[in-house]
């Protein structure tokens, strides 16, 4: 989760009330932040949830706790001026948006704020610029209207941020800091997009840098705020954190659509400005969080979490979600805030739905086999291992050519490295050994750690199996000595495996086995083939065991 840093004092200049260091610790919890230090110089560091991008600014962490706290809220100006932008066609990064923001009153903090908050969702949410980038200027250093299009790199010349070299882009990729760290988006390109105004004034070069002569200092009074990238509702999204942040330090709160004319003729319309409008059954919520909720004490308690209730229709409210809430798609978020809005504390003390406990806590007995294997493997010298149940297609399958599986997915993933439910151990491991195969000549290592595969059949549309996962890796690396550590492991529990040749994708054909006892496949065992080693830089052999502990399980219970 990023981390952000802001001053108590500055904080407290915009909720309008003072914090103890005890109320901060109390109260950001209460809005998924997590306090890491509290300064003598007053300097608050805080993680902010993937979920949460408005919160990654000063302004967005005062608007929450003003909710939270009750204190007058001042609504956003949103208006239209009749201006307009064009995108003059760039097709790999064929998006962009743009909003004004005017009447602003800054401050040497204020300035740092904005581009922490710029810095911050182009890393995360904009997945480290690739999917989308964004940028602030000052609007009064140009001239409207706006052009987003491709230029020749070597005749087209600006002087880049915190620069003074007049530069041209293809000097600016390879000599400033920025362009050497994010060159590689642009790689390949011709032709280099560029922003420039009406009298060709350039503005920046998205997604790498922008222009020393139009950025936003303390003097700035308003703002142009663009994002380009390749969705348009990311795009969007960006502007609208950006832009409805920023107007916290705005004394009229007026924020400017912007038209982007499309090469096509279609218009992108930014920032958002309608609310999403969400509907919450309370009594689907009081099963959800195990406590009785009143309508009436329901409809206080989104308020508290800057969410607006429209109208109720017997213990169904209908609520409007603000904008930049970008992390509530559907009603569970919404009883997730209510459940955050009471305090999980509270519940704690008053759910009725938590069930009787009728004997002391015990090990479960899938826990006490994992670890009888961990500490055979640890005792044979294996290094136990754990890796995120979140991957990816390409890290699960693409790797070793699996085209006819899938996996489970999440609906709005944060990072591209984790963008679903890992279906199995092996490419965790691997990657392990990838991470380590310069420092280490022989690698054996294990993981124990759940797996969800697919399953249209199943209630909740997916098996969630526990397993066990060995991984071996030096010079000498072969089968048997995968076979060797399984029939230690089963030894221990007078278990005796039997191999049947088996096909795994991304593994050799005839250096790996199916591992079955008493009839029943618990996993397998074998040799990755060196295709997908090689394709991964690694030069020597691996072997892989995974077994499936729920079925190892039923076995010895048996």
């Amino acid at each position: 989760m990023p981390v952000i840093r802001v001053y108590k004092w500055d904080l407290e200049r915009l909720l309008g009330k003072t914090l103890s260091k005890e109320e901060i610790l109390d109260l950001l919890p209460r809005i998924k932040c997590e306090v890491e230090e509290i300064g003598e110089d007053g300097l608050i560091e805080y993680e902010a949830t993937h979920d949460r991008p408005d919160l990654y600014s000063v302004e967005g962490l005062a608007r929450a706790l003003r909710f939270l706290l009750g204190v007058e809220h001042r609504e956003y100006v949103f208006v239209d001026e009749g201006v307009e932008a064009y995108n003059l066609g760039v097709p790999r990064r064929p998006y962009v948006g743009f909003a004004i923001v005017r009447d602003l009153e800054l401050d040497e903090e204020a300035v740092k704020q904005i581009m922490q908050l710029q810095e911050k969702l182009a890393t995360t949410y904009g997945r480290s610029r690739r999917k989308a980038s964004i940028g602030v200027y000052d609007l009064d250093t140009f001239k409207l209207p706006v052009y987003y299009e491709l230029v020749d790199p070597k005749k087209t010349r600006f002087i880049p941020l915190n620069d003074s070299r007049i530069m041209n882009l293809r000097e600016i990729l390879a000599e400033t800091e920025k362009g050497r760290e994010y060159g590689y988006l642009l790689d390949g390109w011709d032709k280099l997009p560029v922003l420039r105004d009406s009298e060709g004034k350039i503005l920046s070069m998205p997604p790498i840098i922008n222009g020393e002569g139009t950025k936003v200092t303390e003097e700035t009074k308003n703002v142009l705020i663009d994002s380009t990238g390749i969705d348009p509702k990311t795009v969007i999204d960006m502007v609208t954190i950006m832009a409805t942040s920023i107007a916290e330090r705005s004394r009229s709160r007026k924020i400017v659509y912007v038209d982007t004319i499309n090469p096509d003729g279609t218009i992108i319309r930014a920032p958002r400005s309608q609310p999403k409008e969400v509907k919450l059954d309370i009594s689907y919520a009081e099963s959800i969080i195990g406590t009785k909720i009143s309508v009436e004490e329901a409809i206080k308690l989104l308020k508290k979490m800057e969410i607006t209730p429209s109208k109720t229709e017997d213990k169904t409210i209908i609520v409007y979600v603000p904008p930049y809430r970008l992390d509530i798609l559907e009603e569970i978020d919404l009883i997730e805030e209510l459940a955050m809005a009471i305090g999980y504390d509270t519940i704690g003390r008053d759910a009725h739905r938590l069930p009787p406990a009728y004997h002391p806590g015990r090990i479960h007995p899938l826990e006490h086999l994992s670890r009888r294997f961990r500490s055979a493997l640890v005792g044979l010298g294996y290094i136990e291992v754990a890796n995120y149940m979140m991957s990816n297609p390409a890290i699960q399958l693409g790797i070793f050519g699996i085209s006819d599986e899938d996996m489970i997915l999440v609906k709005n993933p944060k990072m591209d490295k984790y963008t679903g439910l890992r279906r199995w151990l092996t490419p965790g491991l691997l990657e392990v050994i990838l991470e380590n195969k310069e420092r280490l000549k022989d690698i054996r290592i294990f993981e124990i750690g759940d797996v969800a595969i697919p399953d249209k059949e199943s209630e909740t549309g997916a098996i969630i199996e526990k397993r066990l996962g060995i991984a071996i890796s030096h010079e000498k690396a072969t089968l048997t000595d995968g076979l060797a550590v399984i029939n230690a492991l089963f030894n221990r529990f007078s278990i005796k495996p039997l191999y049947e040749k088996k096909y795994v994708k991304g593994f050799l054909k005839e250096r790996t086995a199916s591992i079955t006892v008493n009839g029943e496949e618990v996993g397998f065992v074998g040799e990755i083939d060196p295709r997908v080693l090689y394709r991964l830089g690694m030069d020597r052999p691996v072997v892989v065991a995974e077994i499936i502990m729920d079925k190892v399980l039923i076995l010895i219970n048996h």
